[in-house]
């Protein structure tokens, strides 16, 4: 309790102050990049100091038991845009660093055992794309052991030790969230909360569990467990929503054009009645590793709520469904995954839901290259939402937010070396076809998705005569965060959809 560790940039020196003062303030790239550092704060005497000093970039601390050491996630190479973190345990009194173990791909998460022996984790199967699994890894050193990939080929977050010894975490499976108990050997459990299972958040004590919980049609609270009863929510953040009606989605599942089940969340409008054709969008959910979850869909609610019927599919690529499903876009962005979605507007179409001559596409990020690309590749689309997308994906990735790019790599490789994949898999290369009238919609700071790929697609649809508007956000990146913005997303959306399937 008498010293505290916290992560923090290194102050400016004299002569940068001044340089900065006079506007004197070229930047090398990479070499001028000021990573933070951890620093010791003695309560006491308010003494500070830094830890780990040097060419260290360090992403994660977390103290250990004993009070004299602290776990690290870190590089002494930070190559921006490439994966080299590591996993050390550092000395605080003089800053040595013991390297423990050299995960291939991305992890993160350290959480300490009771007894200070061990670190649990999230980590890649691999060398990518993303932490999915649960490790444990002694802190003496020594192999990292994957304790949830034979049990349940599941990914996992929110690692949480009991005092036993055993482990508690959320699972996604599909739409569904779990928490399980996991013993040491590896035996998972399902822990059954009522009403509503957690999301996230989780504080686990004697007898106690305290957690955040929402769903498709209730807002995020916090909520409490006691003893062997059910949950009790004990907040009311969003008690505005309670009285405003939201729609259930069913979760359906469809088989894609090579027998792949493809599981979706069906929003349908109030009263709908059977066999009637209504306009449909599908909205693609970002990532490609991100995936639909039983949690409000601001998208779909006010499509539906508007007479839509709305898809929104876990298409492959997806998590929750499995390591193997999750890797099967690899190396095929717009390929397989692109047919998974029309298969999935074809399966709406059969059943006498969607109006042939009515569908439309969205989506963000992912979702976004998908609703660009989807109309470079078909005209069935009567309109197009495109949000935050990538459409020149060789200028994407030279020019995102360095983080991002070991992902990237490990999904396409390099345009370096496979240029003609980028090339072939973006939707600037067939922007001509595009007959289906596109709102394009970017933050200016996005460094995800940087605003050139927005105006490279509009630049293309207009040279070529089709319908299309670009909207760019001031001050904002990869998601609109102010509220006027935000709201001019939906509204934006909204009207487009309307205007172009409602005729």
């Amino acid at each position: 309790g008498k010293r505290m560790a916290f992560m923090a940039s290194p102050p400016a020196s004299d002569e940068e102050e001044k340089k900065l003062k006079d506007k004197d303030d070229a930047r090398v790239v990479s070499r001028d990049e000021k990573n933070a550092r951890l620093w010791l704060l003695d309560v006491e005497t308010r003494k500070v100091r830094p830890l780990a000093e040097g060419k260290w970039r360090i992403s994660e601390f977390l103290w250990l038991p004993n009070g004299e050491e602290i776990a690290v996630v870190a590089t002494d190479e930070p190559r921006q845009e490439l994966f080299s973190e590591r996993m050390f345990v550092m000395a605080v009194n003089d800053g040595r660093m013991r390297e423990i173990a050299r995960p291939a791909g991305p992890f993160g998460g350290l959480k300490v055992s009771p007894d200070g022996k061990t670190l649990a984790y999230t980590g890649s199967r691999g060398d990518g794309p993303s932490a999915h699994d649960l490790f444990l890894q002694p802190i003496a050193g020594g192999p990292a052991r994957n304790l949830t990939a034979s049990a349940f080929d599941r990914p996992v977050s929110s690692p949480v030790w009991l005092k036993d010894g055993n482990l508690v975490f959320l699972a996604a499976s599909g739409f569904v969230r779990t928490l399980y108990r996991m013993s040491m050997d590896g035996r998972a459990e399902k822990m059954d909360i009522q009403p509503l299972p957690p999301s996230g958040g989780l504080v686990i004590g004697t007898d106690l569990l305290v957690f955040v919980a929402d769903s498709s049609i209730q807002m995020p609270e916090l909520w409490v467990k006691l003893g062997a009863g059910p949950a009790e929510k004990v907040t009311s953040f969003n008690k505005e929503w309670d009285d405003i009606p939201l729609i259930k989605p069913a979760i359906i599942a469809y088989p894609s054009f090579d027998k792949v089940a493809i599981e979706a969340a069906l929003f349908l409008p109030p009263g709908y009645v059977s066999g009637t054709r209504i306009p449909l969008a599908v909205i693609v959910h970002g990532g490609p590793t991100g995936a639909w979850t039983d949690n409000f869909n601001s998208w779909a609610q006010l499509l539906a709520s508007r007479g839509f019927a709305v898809l929104c599919p876990n298409i492959r690529g997806s998590t929750g469904y499995g390591f193997a499903f999750m890797a099967m876009n690899r190396k095929d962005w717009g390929g397989a995954d692109f047919k998974d979605v029309m298969a999935g507007v074809d399966f709406l179409v059969a059943k006498g839901i969607a109006d042939p001559e009515r569908l439309g596409i969205g989506g963000w990020s992912y979702g976004g290259y998908m609703a660009a690309w989807a109309v470079t590749q078909t005209n069935r689309f009567k309109a197009s939402v495109s949000g935050a997308p990538m459409t020149d994906l060789a200028l994407e990735y030279g020019a995102e937010a360095a983080g991002i790019n070991a992902y990237d790599t490990w999904f396409l490789g390099t345009p370096y070396e496979n240029l003609s994949l980028f090339t072939a898999r973006s939707p600037v290369t067939y922007v001509k076809n595009v007959k289906t009238p596109t709102l394009i919609l970017c933050g200016e700071n996005d460094v995800t998705d940087p605003i050139a790929q927005c105006y490279q697609f509009y630049r293309g649809l207009t040279r070529y005569g089709t319908e299309a508007e670009f909207v760019s956000y001031p001050r904002e990146g990869h998601g609109p965060r102010e509220e006027k913005h935000q709201m001019d997303v939906l509204d934006r959306m909204i009207g487009w959809f309307e205007k172009y399937l409602k005729k």
